[in-house]
């Protein structure tokens, strides 16, 4: 949903979850999120079925302005993403791109070790550790031998790179050619990433010291 341009405002994850496990009223959320919508969710899965309960929220009346149950195999879950940020922004009356139109449309399956192995990756690459690093390195790894083309994977190596160098693991010199390498091949294969080019941005700046870039 952040990267529709009809959006205004998306809030980032890290600042809703302070709500979590709260009663504060909806209105008082949106209020301070200064937000018009709320969405909220369950997942859960079971074996390689997965079950996606979504709800947009009117906070100034807390009605239910739409709500749907999805249930898919596990390795059609980006699909079923794209098909939920297609529902929600018809409720929004968010007027799409042909451009984004496309892209929620080409959403292609992945295999179901190769999506956890990612998962696992992102929460120990988070832990910024070397251990964590290391351990972020190998479930990358192990969800490129699952599936060679699973762009995300390859973006979370180049962040495990830039990881190491971030912290002094590793110097500059080892470790940018590296960030570059994975970060590239992300790209050639979904050049929507962000992550890709957030990393890529930083590599620019503290590496290579080429602001512009």
């Amino acid at each position: 949903l952040a990267r529709l341009g009809g959006l205004k405002r998306m809030i980032a994850r890290s600042s809703v979850m302070r709500f979590k496990g709260t009663d504060v009223p909806l209105s008082q959320i949106a209020g301070e999120l200064k937000v018009d919508r709320l969405i909220t969710g369950a997942v859960l899965r079971s074996g390689n079925r997965v079950r996606v309960t979504a709800q947009l929220i009117d906070p100034a009346t807390e009605a239910q302005q739409w709500a749907q149950n999805y249930e898919r195999d596990l390795r059609d879950v980006l699909s079923l993403q794209s098909e939920i940020v297609s529902a929600i922004t018809r409720e929004v009356r968010v007027q799409l791109t042909p451009q984004e139109e496309i892209r929620l449309a080409k959403a292609r399956q992945v295999d179901p070790e190769a999506y956890d192995a990612y998962l696992q990756g992102q929460f120990q690459w988070y832990k910024l550790s070397r251990q964590g690093l290391d351990a972020a390195l190998e479930y990358f790894q192990l969800a490129l031998e699952k599936d060679p083309e699973y762009a995300p994977a390859h973006a979370g190596i180049a962040k495990v790179w830039q990881g190491y160098m971030q912290q002094g693991f590793l110097p500059p010199e080892e470790a940018t050619p590296k960030v570059k390498a994975a970060a590239l091949k992300a790209l050639a294969l979904d050049n929507t990433l962000a992550d890709v080019y957030f990393t890529l941005a930083a590599i620019s700046a503290w590496a290579d010291w080429d602001w512009l870039g």
